[in-house]
C-alpha cells in the first residue's frame, strides 16, 4: 500500500493519542499537517510531534497534499466539518459521534458518495486486538448462542480531569452521545444489529462542579440527562441491558458480559483496544454434579482467561480506523467504520435519546452486517 498523507484537524486532548499511535504503529499513514481555529495550538501540537506543517482549518483543507483528514473538533461541530472536509474532495475519518441524526449522516455520505471519498467514524476500538478476539470466540461457538448483554458505562463525568469539560454536557453531548459508540458498535459488531431499543434517563445535577484546568472551581450548565439505562433488543433475538452515566462514583457492574446458553465471555472495557477476553464455561458449573473435590469447587469459582489472538498496541489506543480507511481506499472496499454500520450505530443513538424523551420502543429503520473480522495473528498493519 502507498503512503497515505493525513492532515489532523482539531488539536485537543485526544489529537496526541491519535497522533502518538499513528506515528509508533501506522507507518503507511504519515501525518503531515496540524491544524485548529487556535493557530498557536496547531503549532504546539506540529512541534511536540515533529509534523512539517502547522495551518488553518482552511488551508488544510485547500492541501492537494493531504489524503485523509482526521476531524477531531468538538462534537457539535462534526457535522459542519465533517461537510467542509467532504465537500473539498478529501477522505474522511470523523471522531464520534459522526451526526446526531440519522437524516444528517445519510446526507454527509450522499455528499461523501456524490464526491467520490471514502468516510470512516470512531470508535475504531472493536478493530483492536481485545474485541476482535472476543468476535473470533463468539464465532467459534465458545459459549454456545449468545442470549443477553449487559454493557455499563458507569463513570462520574469529565469535569475532574478534562480541561474543558462544558461540550461534553450541552445539548448534542452527554453520555450517549459520547460514550454510547464504544459500546454500542462494540455489540453490533460482535453480535448483529439492533431490532428496537426501550430507554429511560435522568439528570441528578443542574450543574457540575470543575475541577481541573483554567475552568477550576467554576461550574458548567448541565443541558441534556447525564444518566440512560436502555434495554436493546438485536435482530438475533438477543436482549442487552446497557447503562450510560456520568452520575456513578462507583460500581461493581460488569463493563461488558455476553451471556450464552453455554457460558459467559466478559471482556475489561469496549473503550479501550487492548483487554483480555475471558470466559466461564457451564461445564465449570455442572460438574459439581459429579465431582465434590476441591479442584472441581475452586474450578467453579473463577473466569478464565483467554489469549488475544491479534498484536495488542496498548490499551488505549487510537488510529486503527484511519489505517482501515486507508485501506478501503486502496482496495475499494466500503471501510469497516462507515457505510451502513456507521449510519445504524448513529440510528441507535437517536432511537436511545427518542426513547427516553418520549417513553416509547424505538424500531429500528436501518440495519447492517457485521464489519468483516480481521484475520487472528495479523500483524498491527494488516487490516
Amino acid at each position: 500500500m502507498r503512503t497515505y498523507h493525513v492532515g489532523i484537524l482539531g488539536s485537543g486532548v485526544i489529537s496526541r493519542t491519535y497522533l502518538a499511535d499513528i506515528q509508533k504503529f501506522y507507518h503507511e499513514l504519515q501525518v503531515t499537517a496540524c491544524a485548529d481555529l487556535d493557530p498557536g495550538r496547531a503549532q504546539a501540537l506540529a512541534g511536540e510531534f515533529g509534523v512539517p506543517k502547522a495551518c488553518t482549518p482552511e488551508q488544510l483543507l485547500g492541501d492537494d497534499a493531504i489524503d485523509i483528514v482526521v476531524n477531531l473538533t468538538p462534537p457539535q461541530a462534526h457535522v459542519a466539518v465533517d461537510r467542509q472536509v467532504i465537500a473539498a474532495g478529501k477522505h474522511l475519518f470523523s471522531e464520534k459521534p459522526f451526526a446526531p441524526t440519522l437524516r444528517e449522516a445519510q446526507e454527509l455520505l450522499d455528499l461523501a458518495a456524490q464526491k467520490g471519498v471514502q468516510v470512516g467514524c470512531a470508535p475504531d476500538t472493536f478493530l483492536a486486538s481485545g474485541l476482535q478476539s472476543m468476535r473470533y470466540y463468539l464465532d467459534a461457538g465458545l459459549i454456545g448462542r449468545p442470549f443477553f448483554v449487559t454493557a455499563n458505562m458507569t463513570g462520574a463525568g469529565v469535569e475532574t480531569w478534562h480541561p474543558n469539560p462544558g461540550p461534553f454536557y450541552r445539548q448534542g453531548a452527554g453520555p450517549v452521545m459520547d460514550m454510547g459508540p464504544y459500546y454500542l458498535s462494540a455489540i453490533v459488531a460482535l453480535l448483529g444489529p439492533i431490532e428496537s431499543i426501550a430507554a429511560f434517563s435522568a439528570r441528578p445535577q443542574a450543574e457540575r462542579r470543575v475541577y481541573t484546568g483554567p475552568q477550576a472551581g467554576g461550574t458548567v450548565p448541565v443541558e441534556t440527562p447525564t444518566h440512560y439505562s436502555a434495554v436493546l433488543r438485536l435482530r438475533s433475538g438477543a436482549a442487552v441491558n446497557l447503562n450510560l452515566s456520568f452520575d456513578v462514583y462507583r460500581s461493581n457492574l460488569p463493563l461488558f458480559e455476553i451471556y450464552g446458553d453455554e457460558g459467559t465471555l466478559t471482556y475489561p472495557d469496549p473503550n479501550f483496544g487492548g483487554g483480555t477476553p475471558q470466559v466461564y464455561r457451564k461445564e465449570q458449573f455442572t460438574d459439581l454434579v459429579y465431582r465434590q473435590d476441591a479442584e472441581a469447587k475452586a474450578r467453579s469459582e473463577h473466569f478464565y482467561p483467554l489469549p488475544e489472538l491479534f498484536t495488542r498496541a496498548k490499551d488505549y489506543s487510537r488510529g486503527i480506523g484511519v489505517l482501515d480507511l486507508a485501506r478501503a481506499i486502496e482496495t475499494g472496499q466500503t471501510a469497516r467504520t462507515g457505510g451502513a454500520l456507521l449510519l445504524h450505530v448513529t440510528e441507535a443513538m437517536e432511537g436511545l435519546l427518542q426513547a427516553a424523551q418520549q417513553g416509547s420502543i424505538y424500531r429500528m429503520t436501518t440495519t447492517c452486517t457485521r464489519p468483516r473480522p480481521l484475520a487472528p495473528g495479523s500483524a498491527l498493519d494488516e487490516v
